[in-house]
């Protein structure tokens, strides 16, 4: 097994910021209404490449698609015969599919997307959403031809966010890591956990991040002499790649969380 230790400053996100910020997301969705033109903003525009399939708008069970092709520049006519034909084969599609919608309990979404014969499948889930307390992904990644079988892939993601905050600003040790994740390929299984900190020079973060590295099944022997041999060059990768997450959070999130509940939402508005 190879193991990498990595940390990075970050810019904070204050906990009152997500809270309002997954409210206006969520009331932007519950506000939409949906005719035959698709799905309609409280502002009156239009989303066209978003249609409802099956149920009642986020119901339990309800089924939309987000299509292309369906553009300003064609012709209505075509547009129309082009919906109708992916609402009778949706396969080209990304689906989503409404498990559950609670802003007390949970949001639960089922997300398919296919794509050059190959298919991601992701399942989201917020728990509390009116005091988010808990996020957890899982996925896959699937392949048609047998090329592309080499890509596929599983993982699962959770983020303890009763725990992230606490840790984040007050140095309250946590139990485990408040963020972890796994991502398995047939031949490597990679492991993450991320512990945050109070940085002791500003009201920044400090984010540790542990990332491990193993082979599974029958290559778990060659993988391990993979890892030895290339450690100094694999170590050098994860620590540019964590680094450069790390710079585009600094770079975008100062400027989102600058914005309050109103400014999110004309800025959410104003991107369509």
């Amino acid at each position: 097994m190879l193991s990498v230790k990595h940390t990075v400053v970050v810019e904070p996100v204050p906990y009152p910021w997500l809270v309002d910020a997954v409210t206006v997301i969520r009331t932007l969705v519950e506000e939409c209404r949906v005719d035959e033109q698709g799905f309609v903003l409280s502002d009156g525009q239009v989303l066209r490449d978003i249609r409802l399939i099956q149920g009642r708008h986020l119901r339990p069970g309800s089924v939309y698609v987000i299509e292309n092709g369906a553009g300003e520049g064609k012709a209505a006519a075509d547009a129309e015969g082009t919906r109708k034909d992916k609402a009778a084969d949706p396969s080209g599609t990304a689906r989503i599919t409404v498990g559950a919608w609670d802003h007390r309990r949970a949001v639960h979404l089922e997300l398919t997307v296919a794509e050059d014969d190959m298919a991601t499948e992701l399942d989201v889930t917020l728990k509390s959403p009116d005091r988010p307390a808990l996020v957890e992904i899982a996925g896959r990644t699937r392949g048609g031809a047998a090329p592309l079988k080499l890509f596929e892939m599983a993982g699962r993601a959770r983020v303890r966010l009763d725990d992230w905050w606490p840790a984040a600003d007050s140095d309250r040790i946590p139990p485990s890591a408040p963020a972890s994740a796994r991502l398995d390929h047939r031949w490597v299984r990679a492991d993450v956990r991320a512990v945050p900190r109070p940085s002791r020079h500003d009201g920044r973060w400090d984010i540790q991040i542990t990332v491990s590295l193993r082979g599974r099944r029958l290559l778990r022997p060659l993988a391990a002499i993979v890892l030895t041999v290339a450690a100094r060059r694999i170590r050098r990768a994860v620590v540019r790649s964590v680094d450069d997450l790390a710079a585009q959070w600094n770079d975008r999130v100062p400027r989102l969380v600058a914005m309050d509940a109103d400014q999110l939402r004309e800025a959410l508005l104003s991107t369509r």
